[in-house]
C-alpha cells in the first residue's frame, strides 16, 4: 500500500492500469466513537498507507484531526442526501464501496465506532462479490457501557431507532438493559418513547448519552414520559434504558417461574397437590367463566378469566416437565408449528378468498396430518354436549349429510317431540333417549340459522335467572315469602318482572 505512494506498481495491477482476475478486498476500518486517540494502531496505519479513503460519513468527531494529518478521504453523505430513505442511502454507499474495490482491487471503507456494531452499511457489503477484511474498532457500546459503568454481562439488548419502531415493544426484554443508538432527533426519540410506553412506566428513569467516548461526554438522566421534551438528540446520541425490578415485570416468562416456584420446594401445598386430573374441572370451569363473561361484554371480567385459563395452561405444562414427557417450550412450539401449517393462505402460497375456504382447508390439513378413518374423528367427546352435538352435525355437513334448509329441519323437531309424548305415555320408557333426540334436533335448528346453541341458551338461563332474582326482590320489598306463595301468584309476579 505504501508502495503506491512511493511509485511501486500495485501487485492487483497490471501495466496497462486493469485489475488482474482475482476477488477485490475491501478493508472496512473502525474508526472508534470519538477522538484520534481511540483508533487502534493496526487502523491508523491503514489509514496512513491508503491512497483514498471512502467515508461513510464525516460527520464524526475524529475527521477533521486526519484530515489534517494528511489522510485523503472520500465522504460519501451525498448518498443520504439523494436517497428517499435509509436503506436506500445504505445501498447507494456499498454500490460506491464495491465499485471503487472492481475498479481499484482494493478499496478502503472507514466506518465510525466498530465495522459490526449497529453498521448496516458493513452487514451488506457482506453481501457483495467482494472479499470482506475487517480491520476493528472502539465502538460507542464500549464507550458508552464505560460511561454508565456498566458490565455488558449484567445483560444489555443493542437495538437501533428505527428497529424498535418496527418491531414494537414485544421485542423487549424488559429484565436487561436496552441501549437504543441512533435516535438522532426529537422527533424519532418522540416515536420510540411512544413504544417505550408500552412496556415501561412513565416515570422509569432513562440515561441520554451525549457523544460517548469523546471530551465533552455527558449523561442526562430524565423519566421515560420527559424523554422528547428538549432538544437533546444528535447522531452522536445514545439512550440508555435501565431494567425494571423483577417485582414490576409483568409478562409470560414471570408467569411461568412463578408456577414453578408454587410447584417446587417450599411453594404452595395446594399447588403441589395438583394432578393433571385433579385440575381438569378447573380447566373447564375457567373456560366457562371466560365465554360468561363474553356473553356479559364484560371485557374487564374478560380479561382476568382469560388470566384465570392461561394459569391452567401454565399448571399443566408445568406437570408435564416435572413429568418428562413436555414443556411450556413444547406446547407453544406446537401451536406455532401448527398455525402456519393450518394457514398456509397467509404463510405460504395456497388462496383462500373466504372463512369457509379456511376452515375446509383446516379441516383437510387436519385429516392428513392425523391420518383419520372418519371424518368425526378428532372432535373431543370432552366437548360441552350442545357443541359436541353442533361439531357433529358442521363436520358430517361439509361431505353433503344435512338438510337442505333450515325450514325443513322444523318438521322433525315436531316428530321428536311426539316421540317423547310417546315414552311419557308407556311410563318413562326410552325418555332419556328420546329427549336427547329433540335436544340434537334443536341444535341441528340453531345450526342451520346460524345461531349457537351454547350461546343460545347462556342467554336464555342468564334471562331466567336475572327475572328470577327480580321476583325475589319483589317478595322481599312486600314481605313475602316465596315457599309460602302459591304458582299462581309467582306466575303473576314472574309476568310482572317481565
Amino acid at each position: 500500500m505504501e508502495g503506491e505512494r512511493s511509485g511501486r506498481r500495485d501487485p492487483g495491477r497490471r501495466e496497462d492500469g486493469a485489475v488482474k482476475d482475482r476477488c477485490p478486498v475491501v478493508h472496512v476500518l473502525g474508526l472508534g466513537p470519538g477522538p484520534l486517540s481511540l483508533l487502534t494502531l493496526e487502523t491508523w496505519e491503514m489509514l496512513r498507507a491508503a491512497d483514498e479513503v471512502l467515508l461513510r460519513t464525516e460527520r464524526h468527531p475524529c475527521v477533521e484531526e486526519l484530515r489534517e494529518r494528511g489522510i485523503r478521504l472520500r465522504p460519501l453523505d451525498r448518498c443520504y442526501e439523494r436517497a428517499g430513505d435509509l436503506e436506500e442511502a445504505y445501498r447507494g454507499i456499498v454500490g460506491e464501496v464495491v465499485k471503487r474495490a472492481l475498479e481499484r482491487g482494493t478499496a478502503w471503507y472507514a466506518v465510525p465506532g466498530h465495522p459490526l456494531v449497529a453498521e448496516r452499511t458493513v452487514t451488506m457489503l457482506l453481501r457483495e462479490r467482494v472479499e470482506v477484511r475487517l480491520h476493528n474498532g472502539v465502538s460507542f457500546f464500549d464507550a458508552v457501557l464505560a460511561l454508565l459503568r456498566r458490565d455488558a454481562l449484567e445483560g444489555v439488548l443493542l437495538l437501533d431507532g428505527e428497529s424498535i419502531l418496527e418491531t414494537g415493544a414485544g421485542v423487549l426484554d424488559l429484565r436487561v438493559g436496552l441501549m437504543l443508538a441512533q435516535v438522532d432527533t426529537r422527533l424519532k426519540a418522540s416515536e420510540v418513547k411512544a413504544v417505550l410506553l408500552d412496556a415501561y412506566p412513565p416515570g422509569h428513569p432513562v440515561q441520554v448519552v451525549k457523544g460517548a467516548g469523546g471530551p465533552g461526554e455527558e449523561v442526562e438522566t430524565v423519566p421515560l414520559e420527559d424523554l422528547d421534551r428538549a432538544e437533546r438528540f444528535d447522531h452522536l446520541t445514545t439512550i440508555w434504558v435501565p431494567p425494571l425490578p423483577e417485582a414490576e415485570v409483568f409478562d409470560f416468562r414471570r408467569l411461568v417461574d412463578l408456577v414453578a416456584r408454587l410447584r417446587g420446594p417450599g411453594g404452595c401445598p395446594w399447588d403441589r397437590k395438583q394432578t393433571h386430573e385433579s385440575l381438569a374441572r378447573h380447566m373447564v370451569e375457567e373456560a366457562h367463566e371466560a365465554v360468561d363473561a363474553i356473553g356479559h361484554r364484560d371485557w374487564d371480567h374478560l380479561c382476568e378469566e382469560l388470566g384465570d385459563l392461561l394459569l391452567q395452561v401454565v399448571l399443566h405444562a408445568q406437570l408435564g416437565k416435572e413429568e418428562g414427557v413436555f414443556d411450556i417450550d413444547e406446547v407453544l412450539r406446537l401451536i406455532i408449528e401448527k398455525l402456519v401449517r393450518r394457514h398456509p393462505h397467509v404463510f405460504g402460497e395456497a388462496e383462500a378468498r373466504t372463512p369457509e375456504e379456511v376452515i375446509s382447508r383446516w379441516e383437510r390439513i387436519k385429516a392428513e396430518e392425523r391420518g383419520e378413518p372418519s371424518l368425526l374423528d378428532g372432535i373431543s367427546e370432552g366437548l360441552p354436549a350442545l357443541i359436541h352435538a353442533y361439531k357433529l352435525q358442521s363436520r358430517a355437513a361439509r361431505v353433503g349429510f344435512d338438510w337442505g334448509a333450515g325450514e325443513e329441519v322444523l318438521p322433525k323437531l315436531g316428530e321428536e317431540l311426539r316421540e317423547v309424548e310417546v315414552a311419557l305415555r308407556r311410563g318413562g320408557e326410552g325418555l332419556e333417549e328420546e329427549l336427547g333426540d329433540l335436544l340434537f334436533t334443536v341444535v341441528n335448528v340453531c345450526r342451520h340459522f346460524r345461531v349457537d346453541p351454547e350461546i343460545a341458551l347462556r342467554g336464555s338461563a342468564r334471562k331466567f335467572a336475572e327475572r328470577f332474582r327480580a321476583v325475589e326482590e319483589e317478595c322481599r320489598r312486600r314481605g313475602l315469602s316465596m315457599e309460602d306463595m302459591s304458582l299462581e301468584e309467582l306466575n303473576a309476579l314472574w309476568e310482572e318482572t317481565k
